[in-house]
């Protein structure tokens, strides 16, 4: 992962990317597992079989598939060509 970062932004700003980074992943780590076990518990449980895990996988589904939507239209607001280099 630093790799890819130290390519992307440059290695001057190296450091203060991943603290980014890993500063909004804190937000998933932290609340991501409550929240799933809120959900299994809310359908029946680890007894009630795969189904009762569905609604986390949604949420998580979900939530990823937003993130997406919210980079593909700050990438679309800065540059109107999907394919440039930024």
């Amino acid at each position: 992962m630093p790799t890819v970062v130290g390519n992307v932004f440059g290695s001057a700003r190296v450091a203060m990317a991943m603290s980014m980074i890993l500063t909004g992943w804190a937000g998933g780590y932290l609340m991501g597992a409550p929240i799933a076990g809120y959900l299994l518990e809310a359908y029946g449980g680890a007894d009630a079989g795969l189904q009762a895990y569905r609604p986390a996988m949604f949420y998580a589904g979900s939530l990823a598939l937003a993130s997406a939507g919210m980079v593909a239209t700050v990438r679309l607001r800065k540059n109107r060509s999907p394919w440039a280099r930024l």
